[in-house]
């Protein structure tokens, strides 16, 4: 990747998606005009130093973004993407801290599933405030000087991140495979009863006894199948964010294999079943219920092939980009 792409990829992934394009391509008029008027001063075309040199000078990524974020009068221009930054990683933090202890919680069976998300919360929004009232504190600080930094340590544009212009941060990358697997693994723990969901599909409604159908248990083996290759695509992308091409085929496999199982549930025409038959509403709710199940599963569908569409194109880019 050349230096000045590699540049404008690191800035560009700090920038507003809305007014990305026009101040990147704002950014490399300018950058490439002070290699044009380098290289006339010289008399000779830049070497990779001397271009690295310019890029160094005009600023870190972090910094030139900053320029073109809104004004703050707490935090400036130039600190704002740090701070932004601090607050997204405190976010993650107490995410993590309030989530762990209770999915061990939840695994051992030493809490109420139903109080999970209550707990959650309680858990969450303290320490988030917390971290991020410190972050805001340490931010304005830094700002009106209260705080020294010291001499800035270089840094060097091949040091950056490659992070290709229009694509997704490894950040993001990590936070959607993130919960991709949490939902993926609590989904598993449920399908094999190893924990109870705070929901059932068996239940009473109005005197209406509501029961899953006999196609769920002829699919047991494949749709706990798809819920693995789903978690492991969400344990690849958590892992090694920049595997996109590995992702990419477990992605195209669940997409496949999500495909099969739409169509035979789809088959089955009956997911739930409404007991007893004699009562006034049965049959009317029965038809309702089938309705709706039908068009979920067409959405699914659709999903499953956007899903499968969107993964072979990686593969394709991805296979175009190392020949």
């Amino acid at each position: 990747m050349d230096l000045l792409e590699h540049y404008l990829g690191a800035v560009a992934a700090l920038l507003p998606k809305a007014q990305r394009q026009d101040i990147v391509a704002e950014l490399r008029d300018l950058l490439l005009n002070r290699f044009e008027e380098k290289e006339a001063a010289l008399g000779r075309p830049l070497d990779k130093k001397e271009r690295e040199a310019v890029l160094v000078g005009f600023g870190h990524p972090l910094a030139v973004a900053g320029r073109y974020g809104p004004q703050r009068v707490l935090i400036g221009a130039e600190l704002y993407p740090f701070y932004i930054f601090a607050v997204k990683a405190a976010l993650a933090i107490a995410a993590i801290a309030a989530a762990v202890p209770l999915a061990i919680l939840a695994v051992t069976g030493k809490t109420d599933l139903t109080r999970l998300l209550p707990q959650l919360v309680g858990d969450f929004v303290p320490t988030a405030l917390m971290l991020i009232g410190a972050a805001t504190l340490i931010g304005g600080a830094i700002e009106r000087g209260w705080i020294k930094l010291g001499d800035r340590h270089p840094w060097r544009v091949a040091d950056l991140p490659k992070l290709p212009l229009g694509r997704k941060s490894y950040l993001e990358r990590r936070f959607e495979a993130l919960f991709e697997l949490i939902f993926m693994v609590l989904f598993i723990l449920w399908w094999t009863r190893l924990v109870d969901a705070p929901f059932s599909v068996t239940g009473d409604i109005d005197g209406l006894t509501l029961a899953p159908a006999a196609v769920w248990a002829s699919l047991y083996w494949p749709i706990l199948v798809l819920a693995a290759f789903q978690a492991t695509a969400g344990l690849v992308g958590v892992v090694k964010p920049s595997w996109v091409r590995l992702r990419a085929v477990f992605e195209i496999a669940g997409g496949l294999a999500g495909l099969v199982v739409a169509a035979l549930l789809y088959q089955a025409g009956r997911l739930v079943v409404v007991s007893p038959d004699a009562a006034p509403d049965a049959a009317r709710f029965q038809m309702t219920l089938d309705a709706t199940f039908q068009i979920v599963l067409v959405v699914a569908v659709a999903v499953n092939v956007g899903t499968i569409l969107v993964q072979a194109w990686r593969l394709f880019r991805g296979g175009r980009g190392r020949a």
